[in-house]
């Protein structure tokens, strides 16, 4: 019985720390615009690649400002492996700072991402 136990304690980080990849593996998950004239929208694109071992859905994207135009052509399902990006035009009417978050829902509720965006559009 001591050997069983002493088996299964030897065993149990394995079960309770492995490393498994959960979703979306994001190259950054920042853009920085830097200084922007007002009057010329401007892009920033966030690649990403399904490292999980299952199908992910991006569910929504979402960013609540007048500022953020999202591109909804990432809204879909990824297999594994496979690579995707996500679009987002900054309308630059908006002046001032930007300081910006923009949240990635994915079918996998441990594995919500947030986006964030920075700069500054000046005159």
């Amino acid at each position: 019985m001591k050997k069983l136990i002493l088996l299964l304690l030897m065993f149990m980080p394995l079960l309770f720390f492995s490393q498994e990849n959960i979703g979306l593996s994001f190259k950054t998950t920042s853009h920085d615009f830097g200084i922007i004239n007002s009057k010329s929208n401007t892009k920033a694109t966030f690649n990403f690649t399904n490292t999980s071992e299952s199908i992910i859905e991006i569910l929504k994207v979402h960013g609540e400002n007048r500022c953020i135009v999202i591109d909804s052509l990432s809204v879909k399902s990824y297999a594994p492996n496979e690579k995707g990006a996500i679009t987002i035009t900054y309308d630059s009417d908006c002046k001032g700072p930007i300081r910006k978050t923009v949240s990635v829902f994915t079918s996998n509720k441990n594995n919500t991402i947030s986006l964030k965006l920075i700069g500054k559009v000046v005159d």
